[in-house]
């Protein structure tokens, strides 16, 4: 497509599709999980830990499909392209016709169904990990000589296949912008050159039955296809379930799966009890989550001035009933195996799990666009669809009594190409990326583009659902020589780096490109400099058109396919340093030049929504001063834009009011003042967090932000608000910065307690405007709040937003 704008084009903006979106909403609901904090593990000080709970919000609100719609989209995928594919319903039933030799005849049809019966008779989960593994490997061994109809052979090399391979009791390592994650599949999906990998002589011939040993060496999150979660119910067996041992003959007709187990239940019918005793409660995160999270701002406010309101009633009830066994989850300093630890950590439900491991499938590549993971609770074996719109569990399949199905499954995985595995076939066409990249751009032809992906500065993406935005460092020899003949090139930023980011943006959405060249153009009229120079410099975009996520819920027939759809893009954009590298006089200044930008902004209908520490940016001119610039404009929208289904902001640094059930809800319109309000956050948490330019590695205030809801989050900085802030001592990087600060959030603070709309006669309701607090003039909020605050502080020269020219 058409890219820059640069070289005069029109940036692209999708136009809502007519899907019914029900009532009308004031603003974007806070409608993303582990989006809420994940793209900021290394600025917020995020511990991979937490996310837990928000990704627990990402799996809850899954789509059901029936497993038969999403086999039938496997095997095309597999399908034979020199010929004319058959239609996707004979597809399957022709496959499940061909396997039917292999479950019924000879000593191997046998073999598997005696790995089965042994899985039968397990008493603990970690007896079903061999029969298994023996089972499935045995059974792609049998489909890897079969000639299915209409599907490719197998012609993959011995080293490219795929196995089924045991992992539990080896951790698996990862880091995530600088912090580490330590997880423990029971079983994981590899080629066999991966499963080498993990040998004590990886030179010597692979032998089949090494795949259920214990691995000498760890796996790599890199070389693992996919995951198997185990559950096995301590009241289950043979004898109690009425489940008989494997038939003595299979047929392609599908086994009637018990209405209560064609999906597993998570959460959401379960009324909250999915989580361990213990357990971080999960963060109220999507508009689904309002009827699970019921509070009233405007009461707890009442409370802190102690008057006589009702209490929220808490809907997170504690796990009765997991028989998951202990798994790891968090942090580790330590890459070597550990024993099993002393103090009992949390009991983690398989679904959530089984989220987890998926989190980590996705952030082990530069760029993969979706991954399948499984859960096999007891004989039951359920597919779950993840991409970044949402997810997709189908239902099970009784391995046991419908082998044939799920030998099908098998086959779909061993026939699919790499790339269908979830790998984006511009960045990984083949396992393992270089980093060197051609894209085709019909503007300005083949753009080159050099991507270090083991740079330090590169920061990673954790999480499931959301825009995953991941931001590296790149080299571009076309794109370098493009920089001096910009229109909005900026002379006074002196960098000849490059960084690209890669993110999964809503299509409803009017996109971040868009929302740039109407800010280049707003920047070109700005003769006070408010604008101009303080915005991030676009170099180059790209979408990927072929990426859209509804593409597959369109195929698989599922109920609003295109709501919430997200397709993939790149922006090149030239570099710039985060502002928390600052401290005192260069970060106040640099915070209050962007703020003037923003508010400039906002009064021309360039609404940015989305103020958080890893928004914020600078760049040193060549005679050394720090210019503040306002960056990532992909939450912002504009007069008229469309607006997604996607949450607008970072929820420790959101007002108070859209951290309340309405503003969960969309139902809070975003005023200025809420805006205002996150920059306030901001500067209190870098004034807190930070010293000398570094997050705090310990002891650091307001953690507890992180790990709460929505709600709880709004209690906490309320209690803050109120009081805390009195208490509490900045870094010594930042003291006069926290004068500024306090002086700050006493406005806000007053504005709450000053509530007109707190009378207890007023009616509740829709009526209450817009459920606002109440509001101010946007220019009451900037002279108040902000400008009266740091004037007097500073000295004219930092109080100068202007940029001028240098010698």
């Amino acid at each position: 497509m058409a890219n820059a704008s640069i070289a005069g084009a029109t940036a692209p903006k999708t136009p809502p599709h007519g899907v019914d979106s029900g009532p009308e909403l004031k603003s974007t609901p806070l409608a993303v999980g582990s989006a809420a904090v994940n793209e900021h593990i290394s600025t917020v000080g995020v511990k991979v830990s937490n996310v837990r709970p928000w990704i627990g919000r990402d799996v809850e609100d899954y789509r059901e499909c029936p497993v038969d719609k999403m086999l039938q989209e496997l095997l095309y995928r597999c399908v034979d392209r020199s010929k004319p594919p058959p239609d996707k319903p004979t597809l399957l039933a022709n496959c499940l016709k061909a396997v039917l030799p292999i479950c019924n005849k000879g000593k191997d049809a046998q073999a598997i169904k005696q790995h089965l019966g042994d899985l039968l008779n397990s008493t603990v989960e970690d007896q079903m990990y061999k029969p298994f593994i023996q089972a499935s490997n045995l059974a792609l061994d049998g489909l890897s000589k079969l000639s299915a109809p209409g599907l490719v052979c197998s012609e993959a090399h011995d080293d490219d296949k795929i196995l089924f391979h045991l992992n539990d009791p080896k951790n698996i390592i990862q880091k995530h912008q600088g912090e580490k994650s330590t997880r423990r599949p029971d079983v994981v999906i590899v080629s066999y050159t991966s499963a080498k990998k993990v040998r004590k002589q990886s030179n010597l011939t692979y032998k089949d039955e090494e795949a259920s040993e214990k691995p000498t060496k760890q796996f790599q999150w890199t070389d693992v296809r996919s995951t198997v979660e185990f559950k096995h119910k301590k009241t289950w067996s043979v004898e109690t379930s009425g489940v008989s041992t494997p038939p003595a003959t299979y047929a392609a007709k599908a086994y009637d799966v018990p209405e209560a187990m064609k999906y597993m239940k998570y959460r959401r019918e379960t009324n909250g009890t999915a989580e361990a005793t213990g357990s971080t409660p999960l963060p109220g995160s999507g508009a689904a989550t309002s009827s699970r999270q019921t509070s009233d701002a405007r009461a707890h406010l009442k409370q802190s001035r102690g008057l006589n309101n009702k209490k929220r009633r808490s809907s997170q009830a504690h796990n009765s009933h997991s028989s998951k066994k202990l798994k790891v989850d968090g942090d580790d300093d330590d890459e070597k195996e550990r024993p099993k630890p002393r103090k009992e950590p949390h009991r983690i439900h398989p679904v959530l799990q089984n989220g987890l491991y998926a989190a980590e499938l996705f952030a082990a590549h530069i760029v993969r666009e979706s991954a399948i993971t499984y859960v096999v609770n007891n004989d039951m074996i359920y597919l779950w669809y993840f991409d970044r719109q949402d997810a997709i569990q189908c239902s099970g399949i009784n391995f046991v009594q419908d082998l044939p199905r799920f030998m099908v499954l098998l086959l779909a995985m061993q026939r699919m190409p790499y790339a269908e595995w979830g790998y984006n076939r511009v960045f990984e066409p083949e396992l393992g990326s270089s980093g060197e990249v051609r894209i085709l751009d019909e503007d300005i032809g083949e753009v080159d583009l050099t991507i270090d992906l083991k740079s330090d500065k590169r920061t990673t993406h954790f999480g499931l659902r959301g825009r995953a935005t991941t931001v590296f460092p790149v080299k571009s020899e076309k794109l370098s020589a493009r920089v001096p003949t910009l229109p909005h090139h900026n002379p006074h930023n002196p960098t000849n780096e490059l960084v690209a980011k890669l993110y999964w943006p809503e299509e409803e959405r009017e996109s971040e490109p868009a929302i740039l060249q109407k800010v280049y153009e707003i920047a070109k009229k700005d003769e006070e400099g408010k604008v101009k120079h303080h915005v991030p410099e676009m170099v180059w975009f790209h979408k990927f058109e072929d990426t859209s996520t509804a593409k597959i819920r369109e195929t698989l027939g599922l109920k609003d396919a295109e709501r919430g759809r997200r397709v993939l893009y790149i922006i090149v954009f030239r570099k710039l340093d985060p502002i928390t590298d600052l401290s005192e006089d260069e970060f106040l200044s640099a915070w209050w030049q962007i703020i003037i930008c923003h508010y400039a902004l906002w009064g021309r209908q360039v609404h940015h929504r989305d103020v958080s520490p890893s928004n914020l940016m600078v760049y040193k001119t060549s005679d050394g001063r720090y210019i503040g610039v306002l960056n990532d404009f992909d939450l912002s929208s504009t007069r008229d834009s469309p607006s997604g289904q996607e949450r607008t902001g970072t929820v420790p640094f959101m007002a108070l009011d859209l951290l309340t059930k309405e503003g969960i809800e969309g139902k809070v319109k975003h005023l200025y003042q809420h805006d205002a309000e996150s920059f306030i956050w901001v500067l209190t948490w870098i004034c807190l967090r930070y010293r000398e330019g570094q997050l705090l590695r310990q002891g650091r205030p307001l953690d507890e932000w992180l790990k709460a809801d929505a709600i709880q989050c709004r209690k906490e900085k309320n209690d803050f608000l109120m009081s805390g802030r009195r208490k509490i001592k900045p870094s010594p990087s930042h003291k006069r910065n926290w004068r500024v600060a306090r002086s700050c959030l006493r406005p806000v603070g007053l504005f709450y307690l000053d509530d007109p709309e707190t009378d207890d006669s007023e009616a509740e309701g829709p009526e209450a405007k817009d459920y606002v607090s109440h509001t101010l003039t946007d220019a009451v909020v900037f002279e108040t709040w902000l400008k009266q605050r740091i004037h007097g502080v500073l000295s004219p020269e930092l109080l100068d937003f202007r940029v001028t020219s240098t010698s």
